[in-house]
């Protein structure tokens, strides 16, 4: 799925748009900086120097799994990245923690974070399988 079916897509399942991208675009040079993380990498979750939690998993149905695990404590709004592993920018969009798990459900595998703790917590599911977790 390309980037612009994938956003479009994801789009309809919310019934609602991406953030305007001015907004998105200060939101992501936010997060980046108060991550230390080069916004030009594709692959922020390799911009850490460690994170405080890595997740093996080895299919759809048990990475969202342990997503919902590490979910469980979450209950403000957050946001969700699809970054589909490709530059910036990155289409966001806010939404509830109990409307990721069946968003995802509903969508072929891609690249994306999820942004909580207005913005203390970044959680990255990477092309390896893999859920990282990275805190301020």
């Amino acid at each position: 799925m390309d980037d612009s079916n994938l956003a479009t897509t994801i789009s309809q399942l919310l019934g609602r748009d991406p953030l305007p991208s001015d907004r998105a675009i200060g939101l992501l040079q936010s997060l980046a900086s108060r991550h230390g993380i080069d916004p030009c990498l594709v692959y922020w979750w390799a911009g850490k120097a460690s994170a405080d939690q890595t997740i093996q998993y080895d299919g759809s149905d048990e990475g969202l799994s342990c997503l919902a695990d590490l979910l469980a404590e979450a209950n403000n709004e957050i946001c969700l990245v699809a970054s589909d592993e490709r530059a910036l920018p990155w289409p966001v969009w806010t939404l509830q923690v109990s409307e990721l798990i069946p968003l995802l459900g509903e969508l072929p595998f891609f690249e994306y974070f999820v942004v909580l703790d207005g913005g203390a917590t970044l959680l990255f599911d990477t092309h390896h399988n893999t859920l990282v977790v990275c805190r301020e």
